[in-house]
């Protein structure tokens, strides 16, 4: 049985072999392979390739009528019948596409082609050479992806654009070209690592270390080195800058940035100017020299006004003295006549005839310099003009003149004093005034505006009031005692009538003879025994105490005269007397009252300088003659005193004291003790008499003059005068 299985094995073992001889050596080549002859025309090879890829071409035959010659040992398979097609086309110009709608492939130029193509993600076996596809940005921009495709496309035929304003990008090209492009997008469309940080300067401006860093890097790369990846910005600030880079590169730029960002060395130099003045061209030449140009952080930049000089001490960079010295150069070659302005100046607090005549003594005294020379040619004219016209004021007097004595200066030096003109014949300063809106017109050199309006600002200012109070206070104090007896005897004898009697005008002697008290004031006792004898024994005590004020309120500005004036007037009459006739007229009057008179002077520390004088008088009694006016006394205190704001004190003062004793007595009986009280009578008397000034003052700095609103309610209360405001009251609303 195994040996019928060996037999069998070799019969179809022998069966094969026969059979594979009998074959032809061509049949096991590769059935897919495509011979081309060495030489065939372009036409030919499009429809080798239709017949090999089953797809369909359209083409106009006498754009492809050029001949092809193609040397390849082994021949082509069929899947690359296709590539060498559009190879070869190619190279003609040629390229193949498929259009909208259509199943053939379209041979076509290849300018023509990107208006043509259609869009595919993938191309295979069949498909046209030349296609669109559409990337999208995701991270770049759709600008900058398509910029960066166009360097990788084919010329001409090639495009890349973007679509509206998406983030999309049509690229038209070659299959080849288009995967390279693909291949370019998955580089460069992904999540970027630059970063952008904000240096501030600490010296230069923006611009400044932006032109220098410019500079440097232009430099290391023109030596050799690696291009430095990143950039600088300048700030929107000007003293900062933004910088766009990747994490690896950030210290080198910060490095680079920290090598340029330092301080320039300064000098200080001095600047004369000619026509204008300092402190104006001060300002112009910080904001010339500073503005736009250093950060905040470099404080060094210093300008100091000299006005013993009338110039500019600048300390500064070399770049700053540039700038300064420019418009210096540039100020003092201004024309004449634009260096005269026309300046109006309204003074809001004293007349402005007071300010122009302070500004024309200090013109006189050399105080206002203009800043050129007066010619030496004399200009005729007065000092000031008569009402409203305008005032030359005369010009500093000459560096290291010494002043004329002796005779008199002549018209022609007088002139030139008081007129200065410049070297057109023109004032250096001339000064109007209008009343009417209290306003000072000058028109002159800047440097002399800018000296009047530094004096205008001293001068031109609202001066503080004074609220006075002075109080007048007279005090009378007296007292007076009257003791006395009186003693009478009478004594009749027949014929003979005896009477002893010790009077002191106590007692009045009634109808009968006998004497009595009457009704005299105080303390009276009477012992009488009619016909025989009388006692009167009179005790009287007299107080008096007076007190009269007077305080007069003045409401004055500081350094002004107030006076206050209350007086009666008393006539008397004068008589006119001659040989025949005598007439009676009116003399004058006498006046008594009370005459306040003060001047506040507002001193360091709100103390006031007073000048003042109080007069209080009064008329003592009637007149004794019609053409005489009456006694009169009078009290007066004038002086000059510093007072403490606020406070009342006393500024004067008069105290009258007297004391007197009368005694009345029979001599000898008087000068007994204890005994001789009954032939005495006494009178003593004490009087005194005080008169004082006090005076208070209250300085009132308020803008809105709250402070005098103030002092005024309580004197608005008291005399019910209403204050002029609106009473508010509620209404119902129904």
């Amino acid at each position: 049985m195994r040996r019928q299985s060996s037999s069998t094995l070799a019969a179809i073992v022998l069966l094969f072999w026969v059979i594979l001889c009998a074959v032809p050596r061509e049949s096991f080549a590769q059935t897919n392979d495509v011979a081309l002859p060495e030489t065939l025309k372009l036409s030919r090879l499009v429809d080798v390739a239709a017949e090999v890829s089953g797809q369909g071409y359209s083409y106009n035959p006498a754009d492809l009528d050029a001949t092809v010659t193609i040397r390849v040992p082994g021949g082509f398979t069929r899947e690359q019948i296709p590539a060498l097609l559009s190879h070869v086309l190619a190279s003609r110009g040629y390229t193949t596409v498929r259009t909208p709608g259509s199943p053939l492939l379209s041979v076509v130029k290849l300018e023509q082609a990107s208006g043509l193509a259609t869009s595919a993600d993938v191309p295979g076996v069949g498909e046209a050479a030349f296609i669109t596809q559409v990337f999208e940005a995701r991270h770049l921009s759709a600008k900058a992806l398509a910029d960066a495709a166009r360097n990788l496309l084919s010329k001409p035929g090639g495009t890349a654009n973007v679509i509206g304003d998406s983030n999309l990008v049509a690229v038209s090209d070659l299959v080849a070209r288009v995967g390279e492009v693909r291949t370019l997008v998955a580089r460069l469309d992904r999540p970027d690592g630059t970063t952008i940080r904000e240096v501030p300067l600490r010296y230069l401006s923006a611009q400044q270390a932006v032109a220098s860093i410019a500079q440097i890097v232009a430099k290391r790369e023109s030596a050799g080195g690696r291009r430095l990846a990143g950039d600088v910005v300048a700030g929107s600030d000007g003293q900062s800058l933004l910088l766009v880079c990747t994490p690896e590169h950030e210290e080198t730029w910060r490095g680079l940035i920290a090598a340029v960002d330092r301080r320039e060395p300064i000098e200080t130099r001095t600047y004369s100017l000619l026509h204008f003045p300092a402190r104006d061209v001060a300002k112009l030449a910080e904001s010339a020299a500073v503005a736009g140009t250093a950060p905040t952080g470099d404080d060094r930049f210093r300008v100091v006004v000299d006005d013993l000089t009338g110039g500019l001490l600048v300390t500064g960079t070399a770049s700053q003295h540039e700038r300064v010295a420019a418009l210096v150069e540039r100020l003092d070659a201004t024309p004449t006549a634009a260096r005269r302005p026309v300046r109006t100046f309204v003074i809001k607090n004293r007349p402005v005839s007071e300010i122009r005549a302070i500004l024309d003594e200090l013109a006189r005294a050399g105080a206002l310099q203009a800043g050129t020379e007066p010619s030496s040619a004399a200009v005729p004219g007065s000092p000031a003009g008569a009402g409203m016209g305008p005032i030359q004021l005369p010009p500093p007097p000459a560096v290291g003149s010494a002043p004329q004595t002796g005779s008199p200066p002549s018209t022609s030096q007088l002139t030139r004093r008081v007129a200065p003109v410049l070297a057109g014949g023109e004032p250096s300063l001339s000064l109007t005034i209008d009343e009417g809106t209290n306003t000072l017109i000058a028109v002159g050199e800047p440097r002399l505006l800018s000296q009047i309006e530094s004096l205008l600002r001293t001068l031109d200012v609202r001066q503080p009031q004074v609220m006075l109070e002075v109080l007048m206070v007279t005090l009378t104090d007296s007292q007076s005692r009257d003791l006395g007896v009186e003693l009478e005897k009478l004594r009749i004898s027949d014929d003979l009538f005896i009477r002893l009697s010790s009077l002191f005008g106590l007692g009045v002697r009634n109808a009968a003879g006998d004497r009595s008290a009457g009704d005299a004031s105080g303390f009276t006792g009477v012992v009488l025994s009619p016909g025989d004898f009388s006692v009167v024994i009179r005790a009287l005590e007299s107080l008096n105490k007076g007190r009269s004020a007077s305080m007069p309120k003045l409401l004055v500005g500081n350094n002004q005269q107030a006076s206050l004036d209350s007086v009666v007037q008393q006539p008397y009459a004068s008589v006119n007397a001659t040989n025949t006739i005598s007439t009676t007229s009116f003399g004058g009057t006498q006046d008594a009252g009370t005459v306040v008179t003060i001047r506040p002077q507002i001193a360091e520390g709100d103390h006031l300088v007073l000048e003042y004088s109080v007069s209080l008088s009064a008329f003592l009694g009637a007149a004794t003659s019609p053409t005489l006016p009456p006694a009169k006394q009078q009290n007066r205190v004038q002086s000059a005193a510093t007072i403490p704001d606020g406070s009342t004190v006393v500024v004067g003062g008069i105290d009258l004291e007297s004391e007197s004793t009368t005694i009345s007595q029979v001599p000898l009986l008087g000068d007994i003790p204890l005994l001789g009280e009954a032939f005495k009578n006494r009178n003593t008397s004490n009087s005194r008499s005080r008169f004082f000034v006090f005076i208070r003052a209250n300085v009132l700095r308020g803008r809105g003059f709250e402070d005098l609103r103030y002092l005024s309610t309580h004197d608005m209360e008291a005399a019910r005068v209403p204050d002029g405001w609106p009473e508010v009251e509620p209404r119902i609303i129904r």
